[in-house]
């Protein structure tokens, strides 16, 4: 018998492994792992969006598995999620759009100036990370949240604290909707399928895929519409549905779940949401999430009767799951298949930005000709503007843009 075991896996992110054992020429396993290695693993795919892979993953192996978890179970999930998105939200609208739209490189220039704005996000990060920490067992890569249930319950005392910090960050959050909604955005109509989950809660839907207010299909049939392929000289993915490029991300949300937003929002988004075919409106959508997360994780803890609950057990048997959930840049989907004794043999990951990028790509087209009378300079950053307000992953964005300007004027 001959084992191989690659610890590392080169050229891709993250650091996965493989276990192989061959027997007198015949493969006796090639495995990934075990349904219950998979939520710790997926989750480092992402240090921004790691609480959401860790959910979607959870989500994916107890469909698999047939597992219902408790009220309970799903809204202390949902309050990670938020907490996630508040994460996320923050630092995308004043580290990265902010500073394109006041004059300045980063968020560092903008400190003698910016200090009171700069401080209020660092203050709604902070209770982002409160969240996901006291809740998920950590403020990135949340432990606690695994299938079943969750791995521990809080103690009230953590619940007080949350409300405390909760409604002490409320004038932040408003504070956030007005400065965004203040700023000036490039005028552009890009009409695109907007397309988010739905069927349940604003923050908490995964059931049903919604397409500009009209539903498309259960999510759980999503691999026979939504169409991942490569395009040459990009090693990204790319997605369409039904051959269309569509956009995911809070303007999509606010669109196809607007009468599941709070009042308060729903006032919000009537007010500043005139043209939802900009793109830019995906910023004014994130900072309007950010004040209705805040409502929301209220709500919750001031109604929540917290009871020590166990996990609901997991019976394995070879079987396919599918998990859906909205992270903060759109929706993302797990599928994985297992064998009988539980091993993942195969695994799918779409994330928000692949779903994106074909709408992006398309969207810079119709942007340019608007632009091309301009310097190179100020036609990088228009680009980057448009690119980045669709919130595309930190680790992409943080890296453009690169850009090769050839003009023949003849």
């Amino acid at each position: 018998m001959k084992t191989i075991k690659l610890n590392q896996v080169t050229k891709i992110e993250g650091h996965a492994k493989l276990h192989i054992i061959v027997d007198n020429g015949i493969i006796k396993k090639a495995s990934l792992k075990k349904w219950d290695d998979l939520p710790h693993i997926t989750s480092r795919i992402c240090g921004i969006c790691s609480p959401v892979h860790a959910i979607t993953s959870v989500r994916a192996v107890e469909d698999a598995f047939n597992v219902k978890v408790s009220k309970q179970s799903r809204l202390l999930r949902e309050l990670v999620l938020i907490g996630g998105t508040l994460q996320s939200h923050v630092l995308h609208l004043y580290f990265l759009t902010l500073p394109d739209y006041i004059g300045y490189n980063n968020a560092l220039e903008m400190l003698p100036k910016y200090k009171p704005e700069i401080e209020r996000a660092l203050r709604i990060k902070k209770m982002g990370n409160m969240l996901v920490d006291f809740l998920g067992g950590r403020d990135i890569h949340p432990i606690a949240v695994v299938p079943g249930g969750l791995s521990r319950i809080p103690e009230q005392k953590v619940v007080n604290d949350l409300l405390k910090h909760l409604n002490l960050i409320k004038k932040d959050a408003k504070a956030t909707v007005e400065l965004f909604t203040s700023l000036k955005y490039p005028e552009m109509s890009h009409k695109k399928l907007l397309a988010a989950l739905s069927g349940g809660h604003y923050f908490d839907s995964n059931k049903i895929i919604m397409c500009d207010d009209k539903q498309c299909y259960p999510s759980r049939d999503y691999e026979q519409h939504f169409n991942e392929f490569f395009q040459k000289g990009s090693t990204a993915e790319f997605v369409q549905i039904d051959g269309k490029s569509y956009m995911v991300g809070a303007l999509a949300r606010m669109v196809n779940n607007f009468n599941a937003l709070s009042g308060f929002s729903q006032k919000l988004v009537k007010k500043h949401l005139i043209d939802k075919t900009s793109p830019y409106m995906n910023n004014v959508a994130q900072a309007i999430e950010i004040y209705e997360g805040i409502l929301r994780c209220v709500h919750i803890l001031e109604n929540l009767q917290l009871k020590n609950e166990k996990l609901k057990p997991i019976n394995v048997r070879p079987a396919v799951g599918i998990g859906a959930a909205e992270a903060p840049r759109g929706i993302l989907f797990h599928k994985y298949s297992f064998d009988k004794k539980g091993i993942c043999v195969s695994a799918n990951i779409t994330t928000p930005t692949s779903q994106n990028l074909l709408n992006i790509q398309e969207a810079i087209k119709q942007r340019l000709p608007a632009i091309l009378k301009y310097s190179e300079e100020e036609i990088k950053l228009e680009i980057e503007k448009l690119i980045r307000a669709y919130d595309p992953c930190i680790s992409c964005s943080t890296h453009f843009l690169e850009m090769k300007l050839e003009k023949n004027d003849e």
